[in-house]
């Protein structure tokens, strides 16, 4: 199945560039969404930023070295999207005004999800570190190798492992010792 997946990304690079676009939006969109949602934590932000990562992807799909990964790089780009978007001087603004000035009621929806069994565990997750989030995110909910994480955050392997391993102790003492691999 990987093994089909990495020669359908090989055959869709020499296509036409909005058949590569729409390619990506269906084989890989909704994980990218989600993995941008770990990082700014809303909805309405996830949708914006997942715009400028298919700017980005646009731009640059050109230049595109078929020595890594097209899903390597394209988690690097939206990594790297994410986190210019939450140094940059207007998100932080509007983090301040939506603490100051909002009180968000749940929606039916969103209690809903809130009563489901992974819920804990995304919440302690997603109030790691963001050094220790987007490692467990990419390797516990998407699945990613030892060597994708490193390739799609251009650390070392046995950074990635220590980084593992720190999360994984994180999580245990927010979750009192109850953590499923």
């Amino acid at each position: 199945m990987e093994k089909e997946k990495l020669e359908k990304d090989e055959d869709i690079l020499n296509e036409s560039i909005e058949e590569v676009m729409n390619y990506i939006i269906d084989e890989y969109g909704e994980e990218i969404k989600r993995l941008i949602f770990t990082y700014v934590k809303d909805y309405a932000s996830t949708d914006d930023m997942f715009q400028e990562f298919l700017i980005k992807v646009y731009k640059k799909i050109s230049s595109f070295k078929r020595e890594a990964k097209l899903r390597s790089w394209l988690y690097r780009i939206a990594i790297n999207t994410c986190k210019d978007y939450l140094r940059s001087p207007i998100n932080r603004l509007l983090a301040l005004n939506d603490t100051l000035f909002s009180e968000k009621e749940k929606s039916a929806e969103e209690m809903v999800i809130l009563k489901e069994n992974n819920v804990r565990l995304a919440e302690v997750v997603l109030s790691l570190p963001i050094k220790y989030r987007e490692i467990l995110v990419l390797r516990f909910y998407q699945s990613f190798s030892i060597q994708q994480i490193s390739e799609a955050l251009n650390m070392k392997e046995s950074t990635v492992k220590t980084r593992i391993s720190r999360g994984k102790s994180k999580l245990r003492q927010k979750l009192g010792g109850d953590i499923n691999e």
